[in-house]
């Protein structure tokens, strides 16, 4: 992802980093953390901070978009190799109010995402890429 990239590799501010989206009805929330020395953590949050404005400018590269759509739809299959996974995945799309016919039109649906897709809905969902930042140690910097 970009923040490891631009977190842990490029600079070796963080053992880990990383955000996924927590999709609750009611609320919502796109999660992220880093695992960082106390020294380091103001710096971390400054360079997680600024790669998310950049996204919400410029939105993903197109390799980014590519390998986020290859993923997504390569992995899918994973989701029903059991029979509680296919379970659950139905129960899913019932709470979620899709139809049965969603299955069958995932993968189409993410093929036909665009950059000016991406860009619209980083904007939309990330606002001016501001983040509330919870901190837990002693930071510097902070």
């Amino acid at each position: 992802s970009r923040l490891f990239r631009e977190v842990r590799e490029k600079r070796g501010m963080a053992y880990s980093v990383y955000s996924h989206l927590n999709e609750y009805d009611h609320c919502p929330m796109l999660i992220g953390a880093a695992a960082t020395k106390n020294e380091r953590a103001g710096e971390a949050i400054g360079v997680i901070q600024e790669e998310f404005r950049n996204f919400v400018a410029d939105g993903p590269t197109e390799d980014e978009l590519d390998k986020a759509k290859k993923f997504l739809i390569g992995s899918y299959a994973l989701r029903f190799d059991t029979s509680t996974k296919i379970a659950s995945q139905l129960v899913n799309l019932q709470l979620d109010g899709f139809e049965p016919s969603f299955l069958d039109e995932r993968n189409g649906r993410i093929a036909a995402v665009t950059m000016e897709d991406c860009q619209r809905g980083a904007k939309r969902l990330l606002g001016d890429g501001d983040l509330l930042v919870t901190v837990v140690g002693k930071p510097v910097g902070v």
